[in-house]
């Protein structure tokens, strides 16, 4: 391909490899980059390539270099968000619900509070829990619910639910 031949080339397809480029990214500014890129690699291999072939030739090369940007536009856009969650850490939703759980447990009557914990905490049966806490087996069952619910009102009003 001679000057001649390239510069004909420019004029005839500029247009064309700028829609396309436009069509391929969106973006005004990245296609006429595309379209600078195409123009600049059709003339550095203007001795391979025939005048015949420009138009597929500039078409290819600005679809290449605009996906490009595309690939490393993502990359830079997932090492960003990588960066940003390094930066701000993910609360501990276990200390937080630990801490709320204690909360709530304050809340109870000591009653309650006793009951439930050998019964959650210490694995006891409400046989047992009645004999370590002079109660019958029933009223154990009653005080445990009465936890529970209680509990569960609690947590909800500071936000965990788990209903959701």
């Amino acid at each position: 391909m001679t000057r001649k031949e390239y510069n004909d080339t420019v004029k005839l397809w500029a247009d064309d490899v700028y829609r396309f480029s436009v069509h391929c990214c969106s973006d005004s500014e990245m296609a006429k980059d595309g379209v600078q890129e195409a123009f600049a690699a059709l003339w550095e291999q203007r001795e391979r390539v025939s005048v015949e072939k420009g138009k597929p030739f500039l078409l290819t090369v600005a679809h290449n270099w605009v996906m490009s940007q595309h690939r490393h536009q993502r990359v830079h856009e997932e090492n960003a968000e990588a960066l940003r969650g390094e930066e701000v850490a993910e609360p501990d939703v276990a200390f937080d619900l630990r801490e709320a759980l204690q909360k709530a447990a304050a809340k109870l009557p000591e009653i309650q509070r006793s009951a439930l914990m050998l019964k959650d905490v210490e694995g006891f049966s409400c046989r047992e829990i009645g004999e370590i806490l002079h109660l019958t087996e029933s009223q154990v069952t009653v005080y445990l619910f009465r936890a529970r619910v209680s509990m569960r009102k609690t947590l909800i009003a500071l936000g965990y639910d788990n209903n959701k």
